[in-house]
């Protein structure tokens, strides 16, 4: 079982796992040091998944203790950019 936590969402994070973790694969590799936003985070067995979606649309999973937080900046995702544009569209 798991629990949502949403306080989090659209907070930029910064994927930085240590290397060679066998919880990892390529890919999260390949998005490691990328920009994202969290959509959102579980609990699994006692430890936060962060669930973080790039500009490309790619979402990647990490735990929350190899992300790096900004809580500082802009919030949002790319489905919040999906809902205002729609909205844009309908008003013109």
């Amino acid at each position: 079982m798991h629990r949502h936590k949403t306080p989090l969402r659209g907070i930029k994070a910064v994927p930085r796992p240590k290397a060679d973790d066998p919880n990892y694969t390529a890919v999260n590799y390949t998005y490691a040091g990328r920009v994202g936003h969290i959509h959102e985070v579980v609990d699994v067995r006692g430890r936060a998944l962060a669930k973080v979606g790039f500009d490309d649309r790619k979402i990647v999973y990490y735990f929350l203790d190899d992300l790096e937080l900004d809580e500082k900046a802009k919030r949002g995702t790319f489905h919040d950019a999906d809902i205002a544009r729609d909205i844009e569209d309908a008003t013109e």
